[in-house]
């Protein structure tokens, strides 16, 4: 391959997965090492045609001494002699990994993205580009077949994932070397890339040329066309997953809550991805979440137990209510408790729950004008009107009690409050939570669900008091 055809190769990378637009400021991260440094020259080579704005990024890993500050220096000299502004940082990961319990590999990883995220927001950057290859692929899509991946981990890594974006993935190490050489462009060799300590070194020195040798096919090339094929799948079953999942989905604000009879009528594998695209919704991720923890959620849903859950990574947890699965990151269960007098035409602040109660009496004339006749005002309204003129006692908010009661609006007869939670399949866990404003015993509003019958307004109402309750955590203020 000659220069022409890698440039060439890289703008149609470019234009055929977007991976920036003109004018578009890049973080480039570079090693010192061949593809980092050829991916930060073809940058270099297209900055004009496409009216880039560069940074480049190099992290001392501080693990090979002399050597790792001698491809600092290199770095430092190359941007200068290329006019690329460079950022360079030190970071002891041997000290990082042994403080955190991970490998040498995962705590350069999670160095190298933290800073070129920390760079990104400060340049007010677009993209991180990133140097992965061929090679890098195939290594990659086989790594994840020893830890036996599904067909995600069998797609690697993709041209843009988010914010990153990697011009070189499907150009080979071999073709990256020859550009640099016809080009006489130097680069720096990282002697731990021969050290087969490291799983992706032993793929890549020792399993990878074995194969070669065994089989006469070149595995690269192998698992990069198998990654490309599962990529095409994965986009289409994505697709289908994410229409089925807006069908079934009730609400994915901060917890997803599935409907389990349209669930369990689904395909097993859109189910899968269901469950996959909440846990990431929910962690803002999908690492840490394996085979295994879907296969337990869909346990659960199959059998179909109200108050059964499984704990799942990153503090959350998946449980069934009723007809629903909900997922949501676990919390306090302790029983929550609270009284407090309401404030007539004022604010009562409940802290335990995050919310506000706001009130006014107000002539029934002005307060039917301004929020419309009693009986048009849904139940799970969160305004509601009362007639005060009944309400002869001083009135709290609070949680339940035992012996609670109510009359709710528009059926016959008095229910006790644990009965109504029961019939409305409102899980224990979340009963201590909901708001009441009660006299005594004798709940007047279940708030957000249901009024009572004997104090809610009507249109011969004289004085009307009108609550309103407000979620802090919803935006209220």
């Amino acid at each position: 391959m000659n220069t022409e055809n890698l440039i060439s190769d890289v703008v149609t990378n470019i234009e055929k997965y977007k991976l920036f637009d003109k004018g578009s400021k890049i973080v480039a991260g570079i090693s010192g090492g061949a593809d980092s440094v050829c991916l930060l020259k073809v940058l270099s080579e297209l900055k004009n045609v496409y009216d880039l704005e560069l940074t480049a990024v190099h992290l001392n890993h501080c693990l090979r001494g002399e050597e790792s500050d001698g491809d600092q220096e290199f770095v430092r000299e190359l941007c200068e002699k290329w006019d690329i502004e460079l950022r360079i940082f030190k970071e002891d990961i041997a000290k990082t990994a042994l403080i955190n319990r991970i490998s040498l590999e995962e705590a350069g990883r999670n160095a190298r993205y933290r800073i070129f995220n920390q760079v990104l927001e400060e340049k007010k950057a677009d993209f991180i580009a990133v140097a992965h290859q061929k090679e890098d692929q195939a290594e990659t899509v086989m790594l994840n077949i020893l830890r036996g991946t599904g067909p995600d981990g069998l797609c690697g890594m993709k041209f843009k994932q988010g914010r990153i974006i990697r011009p070189l993935l499907n150009i080979s190490r071999d073709d990256i070397e020859k550009y640099l050489s016809e080009n006489g462009i130097p680069y720096r060799t990282d002697s731990t890339n021969l050290d087969s300590e490291y799983t992706r070194n032993r793929i890549r020195n020792e399993l990878f040329p074995k194969i070669k040798e065994m089989f006469g096919v070149n595995p690269a090339n192998q698992l990069v066309r198998l990654s490309e094929l599962m990529q095409d799948e994965q986009a289409f079953l994505e697709a289908v997953a994410l229409k089925a999942y807006s069908e079934v989905v009730l609400d994915d604000n901060n917890q997803i809550i599935i409907s389990l009879n349209n669930f369990n009528n689904l395909d097993r594998a859109i189910k899968k991805r269901i469950i996959r695209i909440a846990w990431e919704k929910i962690n803002n991720c999908r690492k840490n979440f394996e085979s295994v923890h879907v296969e337990q959620v869909l346990d659960l849903c199959r059998k179909g137990i109200t108050g059964k859950k499984v704990e799942l990574p990153r503090s959350t947890e998946a449980k069934i209510s009723y007809d629903t699965l909900i997922i949501a990151h676990k919390q306090d269960e302790s029983a929550v408790t609270f009284s407090y007098p309401v404030i007539i035409d004022g604010i009562t602040k409940v802290d335990e729950i995050r919310g506000i109660l706001i009130s006014e009496v107000l002539p029934s004339g002005e307060a039917f004008k301004k929020y419309g006749f009693p009986e048009d005002i849904k139940e799970n309204s969160k305004i509601q009107l009362f007639d005060y003129d009944k309400l002869k006692n001083d009135i709290v908010i609070r949680s339940r009690n035992n012996g609670d009661v109510v009359r709710p609006f528009g059926s016959r007869g008095e229910k006790k409050l644990k009965k109504y939670f029961i019939d409305e399949k409102i899980v224990r866990e979340e009963r201590d939570r909901i708001p009441l404003i009660a006299i005594e015993n004798e709940i007047i509003w279940i708030i957000g669900k249901r009024t009572s019958n004997d104090y809610r307004a009507r249109r011969d109402a004289q004085n009307v008091l009108v609550l309103s309750w407000k979620d802090l955590q919803d935006g209220g203020n």
